[in-house]
Parts: structure tokens; C-alpha cells; sequence
């Protein structure tokens, strides 16, 4: 599934209106972001499409680089916990939407999102200002902007 530009746009509103806890913003993005019933399956899609390219970017993985740079830099990447653990959130939500939770129970997904965001950061718990910078690093990535 690949998702318009108006559907990124309202995944990165509604993660920040979960974050927030502002319910009339993540209910709003909610209805753009998909269909009714729709909504936790198209969070595990984000899931599946940001965290990936998150991880590139930080182990500066990219297109320009050697095939030799590349494998070795995978290599790396491979061995890295947090990598692991990274593989291991996807799965996890994926195995979740798999027992169809409803729109309101999306939220939670969303909250395992953003708090694997929030580590990827580095940021302590809580700290919402650093999970914002990663939500917006994350939408300029999203629209094919570079690292």
C-alpha cells in the first residue's frame, strides 16, 4: 500500500494528536488517513515504510553508495540491537492488526510507534519535544526530502 500525500500528511498530524493527546486532531487526521475500520492497518504500513528508511538514514545508508559500502554498511546495520529490536516493533504491530483492532484501539499501535521513535532519538520517556523532532524529520523524509 502506498500512500498519498494527503494520507502522509494526516499520519503525521494524527501521531502528533495521540502524542498530544489533542482527540478532535487524531480523529480529524484519522478520517483522511483512512477508512473507517481501516485505521490501525494503515499505521502498521507507516510502520513498515518509516522504519526502514529511518534506519538507513541513520546508518547513512543510500543510493549513492558503493555496492561494496552498501553490504558492509547493511552488514552493520544487521548486527545492531536496536536494529533487531526495530524488526521486532514491525512484527509485533503487524501480528497486532492482524487481530483487527478497531479505530480507537489504533491508537495504541500509534503509541508503540511513537515511543520506538522516541528511543530512536534517544530521548527519555516522556520527553515529547524530541519524539515532535523525529515526527517532523520523519514527514520531511516522507516527502522525499534528504537526511
Amino acid at each position: 500500500m502506498t500512500l498519498s500525500p494527503a494520507q502522509w500528511s494526516a499520519v503525521f498530524d494524527y501521531l502528533e494528536g495521540v502524542l498530544l493527546q489533542d482527540a478532535p486532531k487524531a480523529a480529524a487526521s484519522a478520517r483522511i488517513l483512512a477508512a473507517p475500520g481501516q485505521v490501525a492497518s494503515t499505521i502498521a504500513t507507516v510502520a513498515d515504510e518509516l522504519i526502514p528508511a529511518l534506519l538507513n538514514q541513520a546508518f547513512q545508508i543510500n543510493d549513492t553508495m558503493s555496492e561494496a559500502e552498501r553490504r558492509t554498511a547493511e552488514g552493520t546495520m544487521a548486527d545492531d540491537r536496536g536494529v533487531q529490536a526495530s524488526v521486532l516493533i514491525q512484527m509485533a504491530l503487524r501480528a497486532w492488526v492482524d487481530d483487527n483492532p478497531t479505530d480507537t484501539e489504533a491508537q495504541d499501535l500509534a503509541l508503540v510507534l511513537l515511543g520506538w521513535l522516541q528511543v530512536m532519538a534517544g530521548a527519555p520517556p516522556g520527553d515529547h519535544q524530541q519524539a515532535l523532532l523525529m515526527l517532523g524529520a520523519a514527514r520531511h523524509i516522507s516527502r522525499g526530502g534528504t537526511p
